[in-house]
């Protein structure tokens, strides 16, 4: 138990608390079951990793891949990280990583990589499978729409064209297919707004004219009668950005 709690980054005074309550609560056989628990927790840690290492060969095998040595930054991390994922939806996702990461020059960007994946829940990777797929058919009816278009500025000769921001994802589409209330499609989208996977809209700022507003002037302690009225509209629908685009 003490091996356990010790690995834990928290001030000794917290940790010193914890374990007398702990093996108060457990008597005699505190040592016996913390000894239980690392175990199980290393044996579970193990067998994720090997599930995903074998998943990962299985990619780079079928795809004729050859892995490369990774620096100590890239590795401990990814080895961490993805030890403690038991989901086979985000296992997958954790080999998908590794297979491209070993197989293709270094970049700079693994880190951050890895700490997308691990921040993301199994619903997250699936609403981000669903929005890259919502891209890719919303990217492609755009270019058919315009790529003939007799206003330059709208015509596209390739898909590439068509840029990612041009390519607008709406929240409606996310509640219906995965069933989500409001609150929990907005906390689902905000946590990816958060890990720069995707960004909100521009709102919409509507001024209106002859509408008569005072606003009082401080200094000559007077009213001011204003003939513009601005209403701000905040957008619930958003895009892929370019590190988006390229962590999918």
């Amino acid at each position: 138990m003490k091996e356990i709690i010790d690995s834990i980054n928290l001030p000794k005074q917290i940790l010193d608390k914890a374990e007398k309550v702990i093996s108060t609560l457990l008597g005699p056989s505190a040592k016996e079951i913390g000894e239980m628990f690392a175990d199980r927790i290393r044996y579970k840690r193990l067998k994720n990793q090997m599930t995903i290492f074998s998943k990962t060969s299985d990619l780079l095998k079928k795809n004729k891949l050859q892995a490369r040595e990774l620096n100590l930054k890239t590795l401990v991390p990814l080895i961490e990280q993805s030890s403690l994922e038991e989901d086979e939806i985000l296992q997958d996702k954790w080999a998908n990583l590794i297979t491209n990461i070993s197989s293709t020059p270094e970049t700079g960007l693994e880190p951050k990589l890895i700490k997308t994946l691990s921040n993301l829940s199994t619903l997250e990777a699936q609403v981000l499978d669903y929005i890259y797929d919502k891209f890719v058919t919303e990217r492609q009816n755009k270019f058919e729409k315009y790529k003939d278009s007799k206003y330059k500025y709208l015509s596209y000769n390739s898909i590439d064209d068509v840029k990612i921001e041009y390519v607008t994802i709406e929240l409606k589409w996310i509640k219906q297919r995965f069933e989500l209330t409001e609150d929990f499609a907005k906390i689902c989208i905000d946590n990816l707004e958060a890990l720069g996977l995707i960004h909100y809209e521009e709102p919409e700022i509507e001024i209106e004219n002859n509408s008569r507003n005072e606003v009082q002037d401080d200094e000559m302690g007077q009213y001011v009668d204003l003939d513009v009225y601005a209403t701000y509209n905040p957008s619930e629908d958003f895009n892929l950005t370019t590190y988006g685009h390229y962590f999918i």
